[in-house]
């Protein structure tokens, strides 16, 4: 799964503001990850590990949403089912690593959904719009625009060792490094230069208040979905 803020908007029946997804992100995060698995703690969880498969669906990224929940639904029935009958190293490994899953995985969901279905500009005329500093904002979009295409560099070495037929030979690690890694450093160096020269000539060093295109508010919506976050958050440390 590529990760990077998307060139163009999601195509959700109900487009989320990215203070909303902020929002969501925040509140899923802290009570998946400091939740416990009794009472109103353990309803807040279930609410939070539900809302980025509804949210991957509005997207339509079906496969996504499926996959997590096959590994969430796994790691549950792992922790009510076979956690309790064995003992030992294996219940220690299987343990750490169900909770793993199930307290980090759906806050991980979450900020995938919201770097894939917000882009560049709707990121930062958000961020602008919550008067978050320049130095913050300018630095995360320049490092969601890198992570992307560094990967479609990635790509692009392997198809070249294809059409070569070298691809299925590197297993040597000094080949590897070879083939791959020297030219991948080769192109960090090239990408960096490139976003850098993109920055200056889109002003973004000159100072000053910026306009933007695109344009975002918060809707009805919107409004609900940071109610129930505040609600949530309330119960989370009330509870």
């Amino acid at each position: 799964m590529e990760l990077g803020l998307s060139s163009t908007s999601d195509k959700s029946v109900q487009k989320l503001d990215p203070r909303t997804k902020l929002c969501l992100l925040i509140a899923i995060s802290l009570i998946m990850v400091g939740g416990k698995t009794v009472g109103v703690e353990y309803i807040l969880r279930v609410i939070c590990a539900a809302i980025p498969f509804v949210l991957l669906l509005t997207v339509r990224h079906i496969k996504s949403a499926l996959i997590y929940v096959m590994f969430l639904g796994l790691s549950v029935f792992c922790e009510g089912s076979v956690i309790p009958n064995i003992s030992g190293a294996p219940n220690l490994i299987l343990m750490i690593l169900c909770g793993i899953i199930s307290r980090f995985v759906p806050g991980y969901m979450m900020g995938w959904y919201t770097v894939r279905s917000t882009s560049v500009s709707e990121f930062m005329t958000a961020m602008d719009r919550m008067h978050v500093p320049y130095f913050i904002t300018i630095p995360f979009s320049v490092m969601f625009r890198y992570f992307p295409t560094l990967g479609e560099e990635y790509n692009s070495i392997h198809d070249a060792m294809k059409m070569r037929e070298i691809g299925q030979s590197v297993k040597n690690p000094f080949t590897y490094i070879e083939y791959v890694l020297v030219p991948i450093m080769m192109s960090t160096v090239r990408i960096a230069d490139e976003l850098s020269a993109a920055s200056l000539t889109k002003g973004l060093s000159a100072g000053g208040r910026r306009t933007h295109i695109c344009q975002i508010s918060i809707k009805f919506y919107d409004w609900v979905l940071m109610l129930g976050t505040f609600a949530m958050i309330v119960l989370f440390f009330v509870f």
